[in-house]
């Protein structure tokens, strides 16, 4: 009996022994699907955590590389604006230059037939005249008024003639030309002053002496119309092959950066002049404190 029952209790030792085994062998099992779940979830997440980085990247380089087209193309896009706004600055000049530079032809012709024709005529009507009086002894009021009116028509004729062509400019040449502008503008309510290193028998090319002659007359006339200045001064130099211009006054002045907006025809055309002759035109001014104007053109050559 006691052997049957430790035959049993052995029995039943074993069998515990085997689900105990069995069991641990189920667990070890689970244990390494799980494990092998992890670590093929942890794998799943690097993938997918490199899928979205790559995504990420292409749809970064994407927007940079649309970005620098974008801005290429703007970019071209400007420079063609600035191309076009160049042209048409460019072909402004040259149809404001070749106004001017018809306008210089003209005067000349003009002044030439002034001077050369109409006046001669008038001269010699008046020495006619006045040949025809003494040798008849003609004492006439109306004769005498004849004589007067064709002696201020000749004044009137050769002032015009004067003033379309100084003949100053055309025998003496651009710095007595200026000095004598200066006299002329003077007046009671403004004074122009002259200084110059130049040597008043320096010549240039007939051209370009018209051409500074007749910027500086129209910046006179500005002066003169505009600034409420009762002293004005024009300076001339030679520096470095250029013609050096300062013209300094006292007036009411202005803003510099509203000089755009005030600036009329007259001032293009002198730009025009100065740009077509590669110099340069720089204003300076303040409110109360007058304006200082400086010019530099290339001598010619």
């Amino acid at each position: 009996m006691f052997r049957f029952k430790f035959f049993l209790f052995l029995l039943l030792l074993f069998s515990f022994e085997g689900n105990s085994i069995a069991q641990s062998k189920d667990t070890a099992k689970v244990s390494q699907t799980a494990n092998n779940q992890t670590t093929f979830n942890h794998l799943s997440k690097s993938e997918q955590l490199r899928n979205k980085k790559i995504v990420s990247l292409t749809i970064i380089l994407t927007v940079i590389i649309f970005l620098l087209f974008y801005f290429l193309y703007q970019n071209n896009k400007l420079k063609q604006k600035i191309k076009r706004k160049d042209t048409k600055q460019k072909i402004l000049l040259n149809i404001i230059n070749s106004g001017i530079d018809s306008q210089e032809v003209e005067r000349k012709k003009i002044a030439s037939f002034l001077h050369d024709n109409i006046n001669s005529l008038l001269s010699s009507a008046g020495l006619h005249l006045n040949t025809f009086t003494a040798q008849n002894d003609v004492k006439s009021e109306e004769i005498r008024k004849a004589k007067a009116i064709l002696s201020e028509v000749h004044e009137l004729l050769r002032d015009m003639s004067h003033d379309l062509v100084p003949s100053l400019l055309v025998r003496f040449g651009l710095i007595y030309a200026l000095e004598d502008l200066c006299e002329k503008n003077s007046n009671s309510a403004i004074e122009f002053e002259f200084s110059s290193t130049i040597p008043t028998s320096r010549r240039y090319v007939e051209k370009f002496e018209m051409k500074i002659y007749f910027i500086v007359s129209e910046l006179f006339s500005n002066i003169t119309k505009h600034s409420n200045a009762q002293k004005a001064k024009l300076s001339l130099a030679e520096k470095d092959n250029q013609l050096i211009f300062h013209i300094h006054d006292d007036g009411i002045g202005f803003k510099t950066q509203k000089l755009k907006d005030a600036e009329g025809f007259g001032l293009s055309r002198i730009r025009a002049r100065i740009k077509k002759y590669k110099g340069t035109l720089s204003i300076t001014s303040k409110e109360n404190q007058g304006t200082k104007i400086k010019i530099q053109i290339p001598l010619p050559h």
